[in-house]
Formats: C-alpha cells, sequence, structure tokens
C-alpha cells in the first residue's frame, strides 16, 4: 500500500503542540469536511497539529505539500478499488496506525454510522481516550442507498457507544445520527460549518483577473462549487446550461470527482460542453467565486454546505434546491428552489436574479453571522482538551 507521509515517524518533539488525527477526509476531490479543517486549522495552528487519515488517497498539491511542510502527516489507505474489501480492511489498516503511532483524540468525519464505526471501533481497541464523532450531513449519498441506510441505522448505536464526544454541522444532522441521549448529554454540541470570511471579499479588480484567467468576456456565469458526484446533481446543471447558451450563458464547475468522465459525457450529447469550464479541485476557490454572476447548488441534500456560505460573502444571487437546510441562508438574494420543478421555472428564476448581486456587502452580513470561523474555533478547543 501506498502510505503518504507514513514513512515521517512520529517523534515526541512537539512540546507545544498537540497532534489531532483527522479522520475520513483528504483533499480528493472537493471534500467539504476537509475545507472545513483547513478552514479552522488557520486558527488553532499555535496550540494543535493536524494529521490526517483516509481510506482513499491524497493528492500531492499544494495544500498536501503545506500539510507536509508544517509537520504534518497525511496517510493514504488506498483501499477503495474495491469498496466491498476495503471497508472489511479498513478497521485493521486503521488499528496499525493508531498502535504505531500516539494519538490521544481523533476527529472522525462522516455522513453515515457505519463509516463512524469502521473507525471507531479500531479507536476504541486501540485505546483512544478521545474519539469524536462529527455527523456531516443528514442523508445518504451515491449508488445502493438502500443497503448504506440499513448499515447506517444497525451501526447507529455502536457510534453512540464508541464515541466520547459528539459533533453535528446541524439539528438535521445530529438527529440523523445520534440519539437523544447523546444530543441532551454535555457530550454533544452544534459545531457551525464556517469560512474564513476575510477571504471572501468581492473585488472588481480580481473578478476582472479571474474572468480573464477563464477566457471569459461578457458572458452570463453560473457558477457551483463541489465534489463532481450524484449527490450535488451536476446533471441538472448541464441541462440547464444546454438550455441557456444561446443566450450568453456559460457554466463554470469547481472540482472533481468520480462523476466528471460522465459529465462531460452529458455535456458533448446536449452539445453544450465548449459552454462549460471544469476547473477541477481548486485551492483558490475565493478567486474563483468572484468570475461568478450566480450560484447554482441544485444538490438532492446538504448538511450545512460551505460553499453557499462562501458563495454568500461574495454577495452572489443564489439559486438552491429547497432539500438543502434554510438556515445557510443569510443574505436575501437566497433563493430555495424544488427540484420538482421543470428546468424552464429554474432557468426563470435565474435570470430573474442574475443582476441581483449584491457585493460588500454579502460580507458584511456573513462576518456577523454564526458562519463566521472565528466563532467556531473556540468551541473546538474545548472539544480537543476535554
Amino acid at each position: 500500500m501506498d502510505r503518504l507521509g507514513e514513512s515521517v515517524h512520529i517523534k515526541n518533539i512537539e512540546k507545544i503542540r498537540k497532534r489531532i488525527l483527522q479522520v475520513n477526509i483528504d483533499n480528493n476531490g472537493g471534500n467539504g469536511a476537509f475545507s472545513l479543517v483547513r478552514y479552522l486549522y488557520q486558527y488553532l495552528s499555535d496550540e494543535f497539529l493536524f494529521d490526517y487519515y483516509t481510506m482513499d488517497q491524497f493528492v500531492k498539491d499544494s495544500v498536501y505539500e503545506d500539510i507536509r511542510a508544517d509537520g504534518g502527516v497525511c496517510y493514504s489507505a488506498n483501499l477503495r478499488k474495491n469498496k466491498f474489501i476495503g471497508h472489511i480492511l479498513l478497521p485493521f489498516d486503521f488499528y496499525r496506525i493508531l498502535k504505531k503511532n500516539r494519538y490521544d483524540t481523533i476527529h472522525i468525519h462522516s455522513e453515515v454510522a457505519y463509516k463512524h464505526f469502521l473507525y471507531s471501533v479500531a479507536a476504541k481497541a486501540a485505546k483512544i481516550n478521545n474519539i469524536i464523532i462529527h455527523s456531516h450531513s443528514n442523508d445518504i449519498d451515491g449508488d445502493h442507498k438502500g443497503i448504506k441506510y440499513l448499515f447506517h441505522i444497525l451501526m447507529r448505536s455502536k457510534v453512540n457507544k464508541y464515541g466520547t464526544y459528539f459533533l453535528a454541522c446541524s439539528l438535521p444532522a445530529a438527529e440523523w445520527m445520534f440519539r437523544r441521549k447523546t444530543t441532551k448529554s454535555s457530550h454533544f454540541s452544534i459545531l457551525q460549518n464556517g469560512i474564513d470570511v476575510e477571504k471572501y471579499i468581492y473585488s472588481d479588480v480580481m473578478r476582472r483577473e479571474v474572468r480573464n484567467e477563464l477566457g471569459l468576456n461578457d458572458e452570463k456565469v453560473l457558477g457551483h462549487v463541489g465534489a463532481l458526484k450524484k449527490v450535488k446533481n451536476q446533471e441538472f446543471l448541464i441541462e440547464l446550461i444546454s438550455c441557456l447558451r444561446d443566450k450568453g450563458y456559460k457554466l463554470v464547475l469547481v472540482g472533481d470527482g468520480d462523476d466528471k468522465e460522465k459529465l462531460i459525457i452529458k455535456a458533448k450529447e446536449l452539445k453544450c460542453y465548449d459552454s462549460i469550464i471544469f476547473t477541477g479541485s481548486r485551492t483558490d476557490v475565493n478567486r474563483i467565486l468572484q468570475a461568478m454572476d450566480v450560484f447554482v447548488m441544485p444538490s438532492f441534500f446538504e448538511g450545512i454546505p460551505m460553499a453557499l456560505i462562501e458563495a454568500q460573502s461574495i454577495g452572489l444571487p443564489i439559486i438552491a434546491s429547497d432539500t438543502i437546510n434554510g438556515n445557510v441562508k443569510i443574505n436575501e438574494n437566497v433563493e430555495f428552489v424544488s427540484l420538482d420543478k421543470n428546468k424552464e421555472s429554474w432557468i426563470d428564476i435565474i435570470e430573474k436574479n442574475i443582476e441581483n448581486h449584491i457585493k460588500e456587502k454579502g460580507y458584511k452580513n456573513v462576518s456577523h453571522s454564526p458562519f463566521n470561523i472565528k466563532r467556531s474555533v473556540n468551541q473546538l478547543i474545548e472539544v480537543y482538551n476535554h
């Protein structure tokens, strides 16, 4: 197995910073939980040092290099080639990592209980003192939803038993993962998915620069940020742009994932591929957002999507599916639309909102909201020192 960073022997040289192992997140394909953790780390790095473990593998990009330069370790299990066998092997591999390296606290991220179980059962066996279970959504993603839901229900009680502290991005995400007894205890709290608002201030200068880099002229730009996968419903975005391309619209898709080739094929079938810019995973989402005219998120479900908060800080008008938690709405130019409505209805709403950009006001609104990352930092310090 490839072990990115595992050859780095963790010695007891961090006399000031406490090592925390972040689990089930990586930089491969637009992971929202990973982005949240990286945001938080900017304010926690004086006291803590984050390492990362993923069932998948880390991409050797600038973020990976930043982690390594800071002294962090990235463990890539590479167990997703055969997911069935990979999930069986996962707890054994994770246990080995925990026994080989000393961690007092691990922070496990997932939207389903069976994944939390696979990691937490290994952590319990390895006698980890502080096992943090973090629920990031309130539904099932991907294929085989029936089987996944069954395993989620079966493993929920174990997760509530093995965890020592419990976090959720919202109340629905908490109710999805945890028993009522857990959410009423002193070992549970809601941790808002916040952003570093200072990075998301509207700028005319940056907007012109980025549009020039992307080859955009006078086009009206639909934008979207998220992993390219079924739950994000980017196929619907491609259907929308196929109808709008003759009206001078382009679509910018920021992110990567398993569905990329499928989306490219669909775009070519609908003869709108030339109207779409696939940027891949980016570390400068704050810049790319500046080039957009309206942000569209037709997800089948979400927890608290950070991309919507980021887009609101830029002041972008937002059209999102009504399956998304309404608590994420901060600005008045956010509209939730049913996925049961046809493409023509969505297009009509998009065109009515295309000029409804509130620019600098968005930053002011988000900076005073619960989604300012600084509000979550002190809360997490207490959890890590629990």
